[in-house]
């Protein structure tokens, strides 16, 4: 049976859907999990904490972002399915936004690669997850619809919605710095233009979303200092280690080797458990070398043939924000530090891919299994675990936020 393009990108759509929905109801609220929780509940109580989690060995993320977006969906229902559904939904909205984007869609066999590569991967699929990273999937999205369409011409619109974006992303996480390199890059290589009075408007609401922090920091500014650890800017540059690490990632991501959070052997409880654990122990790594052979040779032929090429100058230069910030950081890297170049590490394989889309629905079918059994045992999901009773506990601690949070808070 043959479908047309249409009805494939429906079911790539619905494929990673059910798998984010499998993962979403699974979540173990980690620590990760109630830092944003703790947030969104004070918020509840009518108080705005101003910063976002601690970043690694380092102090909170600035912006009241996090606060806002959880507490706004714990108002409307208090339980952590909601800011879960509210992180579903942008997810959802970036995958329609996707499609928008010509960069990706050079040829039908090259959009659907890509799509199924990026919508359909557990990378994306299981960051429907409490925790900062799972906003940079769709902001990178509405980021590059916001830059593509200044590549041609200035664009108001454009230029507006990445400078917001990255504003927002400030809040999220320190990686939106590869954002603002991109843009540079891509610019001075005379590949795209810039409305700057879109930008200087984008630059003054992203300050107007600090306002809140700014009050507080300069009411407390011992808060700039007392959650700092030990990080260098370009820590990574003088240990080496860690700076070539996170070039790898270049094929990881789009490789079938996935974050180690799901990359776990599950807890099979039956009297066959020790060779369905070999079995799956094998497969697994069995798909994930086959797929960096694959990847290998996609970026060989890609990087071979397709010179000059916009996609070309947009893949060299995602390729030299991640060499740059690889150095730049100054703490040892997870596999989420990186997650913004994510779109731009597929292109090569979609590429090389884009005649062979009959071996999408093999690894559509290996992206559902693996959801299957990462999503009911791994370090972040378990089918067994009750998300209300955990919330419950953080609704019972009010003191304990109260004594952490209330002295940098706002009232509203």
């Amino acid at each position: 049976m043959v479908f047309d393009y249409k009805k494939q990108i429906w079911c790539i759509f619905i494929l990673g859907t059910l798998c984010s929905l499998y993962y979403l109801t699974h979540q173990k609220i980690v620590v990760d999990s109630l830092q944003l929780l703790e947030r969104g509940f004070w918020f509840t109580e009518g108080q705005l904490f101003p910063f976002g989690p601690r970043s690694t060995n380092t102090n909170y993320v600035f912006g009241p972002f996090i606060s806002v977006f959880v507490g706004i969906f714990l108002k409307l229902y208090q339980h952590p399915i909601a800011p879960l559904l509210g992180i579903l939904s942008l997810h959802i909205l970036s995958f329609w936004v996707l499609l928008k984007i010509k960069l990706f869609r050079p040829t039908p066999g090259f959009s659907l690669v890509f799509l199924t590569l990026f919508w359909a991967s557990p990378w994306r699929s299981s960051e429907v997850f409490l925790w900062n990273p799972a906003f940079l999937f769709p902001f990178i999205i509405f980021f590059l619809y916001g830059v593509e369409r200044n590549f041609e011409r200035k664009d108001f619109w454009g230029t507006f919605l990445y400078g917001v974006i990255i504003g927002l992303s400030a809040q999220i996480h320190n990686s939106f710095l590869i954002m603002i390199v991109f843009v540079m890059v891509m610019f001075f290589r005379k590949q795209m233009k810039v409305h700057w009075s879109a930008l200087g408007l984008s630059v003054l609401v992203g300050l107007c979303f600090f306002i809140p922090t700014i009050l507080v920091v300069l009411n407390h500014p011992e808060i700039l200092v007392q959650n700092q650890g030990p990080a260098r800017l370009f820590g990574n540059l003088l240990t080496g280690g860690e700076m070539i690490k996170g070039w790898t990632y270049w094929l990881r991501y789009a490789s079938l080797y996935f974050g180690s959070t799901t990359f776990q052997l599950p807890q099979i409880q039956f009297s066959q458990a020790s060779v369905l654990e070999i079995v799956w122990f094998g497969v697994k790594w069995v798909m994930a070398l086959l797929s960096f052979l694959v990847l290998l040779k996609a970026n060989w032929t890609f990087f071979k043939t397709q010179k000059k090429t916009k996609l070309h100058h947009v893949v060299t230069s995602a390729f030299f924000c991640l060499v740059l910030f690889s150095a730049l950081s100054p703490v040892p890297f997870n596999f989420w530090h990186l997650y913004l170049v994510f779109p731009f590490t597929l292109i090569p394989v979609s590429f090389y891919l884009q005649d062979k889309t009959h071996t999408l629905p093999w690894v559509c079918g290996y992206f559902l299994i693996y959801t299957l059994v990462s999503g009911s045992f791994s370090y972040k999901h378990d089918s067994s675990l009750s998300q209300r009773e955990s919330y419950q506990h953080v609704m019972n601690n009010r003191e304990g936020i109260r004594a952490q949070f209330e002295k940098y808070s706002l009232q509203f």
